[in-house]
């Protein structure tokens, strides 16, 4: 019945309504999160730079920096910890001076190749050519005295190729009392020669050309004397 509310369905649970929030930033504010930010990250550059400088300088100290900074205790190593012999580490004395003198080695190698690469490079000397030397004087041999001539001697009075005055010459020197005659030249064909001889000794042939000069005055020059 309605009166009763028999008839009405019974109330279903509604669902809850969606609720939105919207934020709304001024520019004011926008500027000061943004200071805000900066000095947040400068502030951790610092501490790190702190931090950095304190570990540079020991275990402790970046312990020390650390433990100011934070109340969170940080763990430090035992000293026995902090130098761990070599021998801890697997590492051999004789690999420990094998790699030493691998690295002096190649240290001095590179220093070496630096050195060459910086030193100037050598010039050749130039070569002087070897400075001549003067040529000896040749030996002057003694040049051979000229053989005298051997005898017999002639006095020639005369060389013509006229045949007729040959023969008028030596009958002239016949009747001055002189032993003329009239030979052929030898190499010379057609000349004669008008000569009185012969003499074995060179100084008589000349002597006796010298006065048949002086005795017949149409004999302008003196008579040669040939062999």
């Amino acid at each position: 019945m309605p009166g009763l509310g028999l008839g009405d369905p019974p109330d279903e649970p509604r669902a809850p309504v969606p609720v939105h929030y919207q934020i709304s930033i001024t520019g004011r504010q926008a500027g000061f999160f943004f200071l805000l930010l900066l000095g947040a990250l400068g502030l951790s550059f610092f501490f790190g730079m702190r931090t950095g400088a304190a570990a540079r300088k020991g275990p402790g100290g970046a312990a020390a920096v650390l433990a100011s900074a934070s109340d969170i205790p940080v763990p430090t190593l035992a000293p026995s910890e902090e130098k761990r012999p070599e021998a801890a580490l697997g590492i051999r004395p004789e690999e420990r001076r094998a790699a030493a003198a691998e690295e002096k080695e190649a240290r001095e190698a590179r220093d070496a190749k630096k050195a060459a690469e910086a030193a100037p490079t050598p010039v050749p000397p130039t070569p002087v050519p070897p400075t001549p030397t003067a040529a000896p004087a040749p030996t002057r041999r003694p040049s051979p005295a000229p053989t005298a001539p051997k005898g017999p001697f002639y006095v020639q009075v005369l060389a013509t190729k006229n045949a007729a005055a040959a023969d008028e010459l030596a009958k002239r020197l016949k009747s001055e009392g002189f032993a003329a005659d009239v030979a052929v030249i030898s190499g010379k064909p057609g000349w004669f020669r008008v000569h009185v001889g012969p003499f074995k000794e060179r100084a008589k042939a000349e002597t006796l050309a010298k006065k048949i000069k002086a005795t017949d005055k149409q004999i302008k020059n003196v008579p040669l004397v040939v062999p």
